[in-house]
């Protein structure tokens, strides 16, 4: 996300990067802050990446942010929601070893005007890694306890554009012997995007409208990803059309 400061276009956020005098440590401070001191690299990370996800959300109040991942196949993508630990990031690495290409990890920004969303591909970060068969790319960068994998090593394409949402998928760690996959109904929908929803404030009635619109302009499932095979192959079933796309 560096920018060359010779191009014309705005540069919106500017971050002042250096060690601390111990040498142990890192200060970051932006145009409008008194800095910050962290411990390490991975302090400085978690850092940048959560003070980034607040000046877009700023930036461009009129899309609604949701914490997920996204990935594509055949131009269309699919939005993979769920709270922090529950294995999107992992899954998202094991889909683009399976064919899909990446939009973005951490950050889902949805148009809800043109039920597309927007590409964000900084590093994809996983706490641990992921089970066998599925391995980290050569070149991934263990920083403190994370795992962080440039988009350009990734097995799919990152992809430049926006692209249309084809499912919206809720995932939840249950065990390798329940149900992989079901649609969900429009209610359940509502509440998965709400609990979800990073800027639901900058949106009417707190985001509420918007969640009901999501729900019924995209089908919605609720996914168990604890085994990785078989929740791959049940979101290329749901891109594919071969599960209802409805709850009753």
């Amino acid at each position: 996300m560096l920018v060359d400061p010779s191009l014309p276009s705005p540069v919106v956020r500017r971050y002042r990067i250096g060690r601390a005098p111990s040498g142990s440590g890192f200060h970051v401070a932006t145009d409008d802050d008194e800095p910050v001191w962290l411990e390490d690299a991975d302090g400085l990370l978690f850092h940048l990446d959560k003070d980034l996800t607040i000046a877009l959300q700023l930036q461009r109040a009129d899309l609604f942010f949701l914490h997920a991942a996204a990935v594509a196949l055949d131009d269309r993508a699919v939005v993979l929601s769920a709270p922090s630990g529950t294995g999107k990031s992992t899954l998202a690495l094991a889909l683009l070893e399976n064919g899909f290409d990446y939009l973005s990890d951490e950050l889902a920004p949805i148009d809800v005007q043109r039920l597309t969303v927007h590409p964000f591909p900084h590093a994809l970060c996983l706490k641990s890694p992921p089970p066998a068969p599925y391995c980290l790319p050569t070149g991934a960068l263990r920083i403190g306890e994370r795992y962080h994998v440039p988009a350009d090593i990734l097995r799919g394409r990152a992809r430049a554009q926006s692209l249309p949402v084809a499912a919206f998928i809720f995932l939840r760690r249950g065990s390798r012997t329940s149900t992989a996959y079901r649609p969900i109904s429009r209610g359940t929908a509502i509440a998965y995007l709400m609990s979800n929803a990073l800027n639901s404030l900058a949106h009417p009635a707190a985001g509420l409208d918007v969640a009901a619109m999501l729900s019924k302009a995209a089908p919605c499932f609720e996914l168990d990803s604890a085994d990785l095979g078989a929740a791959c192959q049940a979101v290329r079933e749901m891109m594919q059309g071969d599960v209802p796309l409805r709850a009753n």
